[in-house]
């Protein structure tokens, strides 16, 4: 029974792999078709980092724990789903200083140091939010992942687009050369409408002076956002 088995498994795989290879050598046109869907994002996930360091570990991790803590109320206020706000463990370490004099690293103190990240689903709420936000001790928003909520439908258009700019270059290509197509026997998207990880803009470094922001500014909006899809489709040539 086992070998019967092989045998049927065998005779499944050899033929279709004649079955490809004859579809391989059909005449056949080759179509690459390109299609993209522009818009600006409607949510972001915000990674925010804390710092502080004190003469004991003792005071450097209370003061963190405090300033996390601050933050988180103000976070919730603007997060439903407590599933969206996560926070990583508090890390320690001793905090050095060159000191150009001495010509080496001099110790400081201690650092206690934490990272919370959350989803905020309305952009609409970025400037009050950063407003309350400075008015905390927190040391930087390391990073800022915008992205639309309705990506997975902006990639279908994308490659529907895709599908029909690709059909539209076969049609151009065998009027011009003379030959007549017969049925679509391939087509490939170079991307699945849930593969958002790529259809982000980030940005990375807001420093917090005092209680202003160093570097870039905070966008409430972000930049566009371009969901490109590509399309390769096989025409077949019929006499």
């Amino acid at each position: 029974m086992k070998h019967l088995q092989l045998i049927i498994a065998f005779l499944v795989v050899s033929m279709n792999l004649l079955a490809q290879s004859e579809q391989n050598n059909k005449p056949k046109i080759s179509a690459i078709g390109m299609g993209t869907v522009t818009a600006f994002p409607n949510a972001c996930q915000i990674t925010i980092g804390f710092s502080h360091i004190k003469p004991t570990l003792r005071e450097a991790i209370n003061d963190n724990q405090k300033t996390t803590s601050d933050v988180l109320k103000i976070v919730k206020k603007y997060v439903a789903d407590s599933l969206d706000i996560k926070t990583s463990l508090i890390s320690t370490n001793k905090a050095t200083r060159w000191d150009s004099k001495l010509n080496k690293d001099v110790f400081i103190g201690f650092e206690s140091s934490q990272k919370l990240l959350f989803t905020l689903k309305d952009l609409k709420r970025m400037q009050d939010f950063t407003e309350e936000l400075l008015v905390t001790k927190f040391n930087k928003i390391e990073k800022i992942a915008y992205f639309n909520t309705e990506s997975s439908d902006f990639l279908k258009k994308a490659q529907e687009l895709a599908v029909l700019d690709a059909i539209d270059t076969t049609k151009r290509l065998a009027k011009a050369s003379e030959v007549k197509t017969g049925n679509i026997i391939y087509m490939e998207s170079n991307k699945s409408p849930n593969d958002n990880a790529r259809n982000r803009v980030e940005s990375y470094q807001f420093e917090s002076y005092g209680k202003g922001m160093g570097g870039r500014g905070v966008s409430s909006s972000g930049d566009l956002i371009n969901y490109v899809v590509s399309v390769t489709i096989y025409t077949e040539i019929v006499p």
